[in-house]
């Protein structure tokens, strides 16, 4: 094999090389791009991620609130309704005891009529 012969498939060889090195540089370039999509993805989904976790700890803060104030005015309602009912039936014995004593004392003159 002559020189030039040696020349010329070195040449060819480094020209494959040369190929095979851009090929794989753009093929980089297109990983890269595809890397930086997938990190503004990963970025954008951990901001609805931070988003929708505020949304829910406020719906919960409000819906705990409203429990809280539901649950105060049931309590208050109850107290109400409790002393009413007790009122009620404090006046229900004053007057059962106002019959008994009626019917003791109409007992009591009849015995002495008798």
């Amino acid at each position: 094999m002559t020189d030039d012969m040696r020349i010329t498939r070195l040449e060819e060889s480094e020209g494959r090389a040369w190929k095979a090195i851009e090929v794989l540089a753009e093929k980089q370039e297109k990983l890269d791009d595809a890397l930086a999509v997938l990190l503004e993805s990963q970025i954008r989904t951990e901001e609805h991620f931070r988003e929708t976790d505020a949304r829910i700890a406020e719906s919960s803060r409000q819906t705990d609130a409203k429990i809280a104030e539901s649950s105060r005015q049931t309590d208050a309602k109850i107290a109400e309704s409790s002393r009413a009912t007790d009122a009620k039936i404090a006046r229900l014995f004053v007057a059962m005891d106002e019959r008994i004593g009626n019917l003791v004392s109409a007992i009591g003159e009849f015995v002495r009529k008798g």
